[in-house]
């Protein structure tokens, strides 16, 4: 995959980021390489047992060379064998930072899930129905026993004796509860510099919700995947405030597209913003190549058409199709279009759920494509022009799963 523009090394390969907030801090967050026990379908929490595939280890040499010429200040990270030797593979890869501060701390350490440690994930949903489904759906009020082999109690505990609610514990407020501390001792260390932090997937988003302001209910509406990017910018270090640049994202291991956690149904929307006088960027039909388009569905808007003309009758084919022959191409002239067809989308799955995957691609002017992810993730998130931002639908019951924002190809070492 390759971009046109080469970008300064001050800045991640193919993005022109803005310089890190004087008073503030930009922090990139990375999950571990694949491990063993990922590559069993099993929960892993804050056990200790698994270690990186060859897989794993390739990807996070793959970050290495991908962050190799990037400012990093200091690494943070988690205590927890995976973790560590994802920093031990990237770190020969950062040519410009020699030797790097590294501090470990437990407070980056996965989130704890005794009961399930070792479980395989369908084994957890078959067993323990209803606590799955409180994971699932109220993760804030999820409680799991320590006692009786960690398999005892579950719920919110809100009807349990107190001898029984001694013996409870409840792993989002934990793991939120240390990334508020990671926050708030970190931050103002580090004013003016980057931090990489290299962490999991249960505490990295319970990093990125205490940095945007998210509750602990959305614990589940971002995606990690393993070896995937995020970037964050803090103004000041005050927590709710932070802006996120990128979120998971895995074009540097090779991975056009993140994996789709919550299984191959539903609905996935790929998101193109434009801006006005602006050409889309050909080479973001990469990204889509191997992945069947349905349909894509084009704002009647000048932001699309390099002429700054916009009618039914010039009407172009999308270059995000360019690999699609067969994908029809509508254009729509509603600029709330994404919001209507958000609410057409929800009632019918609740009418037939789905049991395959659909994609659906939607080019629209940057403002409105903003104002509806913010109405679906409940906080704004920033788009950047000719990059890809991927919502999955999983079906009935479940919240929107925001894959990756502000996704793009990575220049090649000869750009």
């Amino acid at each position: 995959m390759t971009a046109q523009l080469t970008l300064p090394t001050s800045t991640l390969p193919g993005y022109a980021l803005p310089p890190v907030p004087p008073q503030g801090t930009r922090v990139i967050l990375l999950r571990h390489g694949r491990s063993t026990l990922n590559d069993a379908g099993c929960y892993q929490g804050s056990s200790d047992t698994s270690d990186l595939t060859a897989k794993g280890r390739l990807a996070s040499r793959q970050v290495g060379q991908f962050l190799r010429h990037c400012p990093i200040d200091r690494l943070y990270a988690s205590p927890l064998g995976r973790a560590q030797q994802t920093v031990q593979e990237l770190l020969p890869q950062l040519e410009a930072i020699a030797p790097l501060p590294i501090t470990t701390t437990e407070v980056l350490r996965e989130i704890d899930l005794p009961a399930w440690e070792g479980l395989r994930y369908d084994e957890v949903k078959t067993r323990f129905p209803e606590a799955y489904r409180c994971w699932q759906t109220a993760p804030e009020q999820f409680a799991m026993g320590w006692g009786d082999g960690g398999m005892g109690r579950w719920g919110d505990g809100e009807n349990s004796s107190q001898k029984d609610s001694e013996s409870l514990i409840y792993p989002i407020r934990d793991v939120y509860r240390r990334a508020r501390k990671f926050w708030l001792t970190a931050l103002p260390q580090h004013r003016g510099q980057t931090l990489l932090v290299v962490s999991h997937g249960g505490t990295i988003q319970a990093l990125v919700n205490t940095a945007l302001g998210l509750p602990m209910m959305q614990h589940h509406d971002m995606q990690q995947t393993h070896s995937g990017l995020t970037v964050i910018d803090f103004a000041a270090p005050i927590l709710g405030a932070g802006y996120l640049h990128l979120l998971n994202l895995t074009t540097p291991i090779g991975e056009p597209l993140p994996k789709l956690k919550a299984g191959k149904q539903g609905l996935r929307l790929v998101l193109l913003p434009c801006q006005t006088g602006a050409s889309p960027d050909a080479s973001l039909a990469m990204l889509l190549k191997d992945h069947p388009i349905a349909a894509c569905v084009v704002e009647d808007h000048p932001c699309y058409h390099p002429s700054q003309r916009w009618s039914k009758t010039d009407f172009e084919r999308p270059s995000l199709l360019s690999h699609h022959p067969e994908t029809v191409a509508l254009s729509v002239g509603r600029t709330d279009f994404l919001h209507q067809w958000q609410r057409l989308l929800l009632k019918s799955l609740k009418q037939v759920p789905p049991a395959e995957l659909t994609t659906i691609a939607a080019v629209c002017h940057q403002a409105h494509a903003e104002s509806f992810l913010r109405g679906v993730m409940g906080c704004p998130l920033p788009l950047l022009p000719n990059t890809l931002t991927v919502l999955h639908y999983p079906g009935v019951g479940v919240r929107p799963i925001l894959q990756t924002l502000n996704s793009r190809p990575i220049p090649t070492s000869s750009d």
